[in-house]
């Protein structure tokens, strides 16, 4: 086989192995985006069911505060009632006013009793909420991690694949190189062998010429139908 060739075959398994890696790469950076994204999704969640417990607190307060406030306005009733000194159309009304405020503080007070309920079966529930999703977001971090680990290896191996490729590349003749790249551009596999007279890259026959200047040491063969060079495999 012709040394070119020979160092064209060795420059094409760098680049093969480059572009595996470099996909690797791609890869292991297209699990961590969906593992920060879960995480994101798991800190959303969580923060809408604090704001929901944050709400019933909230609306508990409002409905004790509106129970206090009822309860100083029929004080209030009754204290006027007790001075004695008003007509009977405005003891009735008063009597009713009071008597609506007890239903309606009487409502509400059951109200409050139902939401205290809830937030305490909610604050139960959270605790085991709030373990699981830290205990979930912890795990992502460590996978994350792992998988930043891998990238690191993955990109140190790059850069030996390219350091060697330069060096590969300084013992073959520049025109072969640019023969190559331009090659390479179109299909990833530029340098292929010859097998019963057919190239192995676009499975067509090739003439016995060709095949002959495969086993020439002395030049370099190429691929009537798509150009690629060849070996004899």
């Amino acid at each position: 086989m012709n040394k070119n060739v020979e160092k064209l075959l060795e420059l094409q398994e760098i680049d093969d192995s480059t572009r595996e890696k470099g996909h690797r790469i791609d890869k292991l950076e297209e699990r961590k985006a969906k593992l920060r994204n879960e995480i994101e999704d798991l800190k959303e969640k969580e923060k809408e069911r604090e704001e929901r417990l944050e709400s019933l607190k909230e609306t508990s307060e409002q409905k004790n505060k509106k129970v206090d406030d009822l309860q100083d306005q029929i004080e209030k009733y009754r204290e006027r009632l007790d001075e004695g000194i008003i007509s009977f159309k405005e003891t009735e009304a008063l009597e009713d006013k009071i008597e609506h405020s007890k239903d309606r503080m009487e409502k509400l007070e059951d109200e409050a009793i139902d939401i205290m309920m809830e937030i305490d079966k909610t604050e139960e529930k959270r605790e085991k909420q709030k373990s699981q999703a830290k205990k979930s977001i912890e795990d992502k971090n460590e996978k994350i991690d792992k998988l930043e680990e891998k990238k690191e290896k993955l990109t140190e191996d790059l850069e030996s694949l390219n350091n060697k490729r330069k060096e590969v590349s300084k013992e073959i003749p520049e025109r072969l190189i640019d023969q190559y790249e331009r090659l390479r551009k179109a299909n990833n596999d530029p340098v292929v062998p010859i097998k019963s007279g057919v190239c192995q890259g676009c499975q067509m026959s090739v003439s016995k010429n060709t095949v002959k200047q495969a086993r020439d040491s002395q030049g370099i063969a190429t691929c009537e139908n798509c150009s690629r060079i060849l070996y004899i495999g």
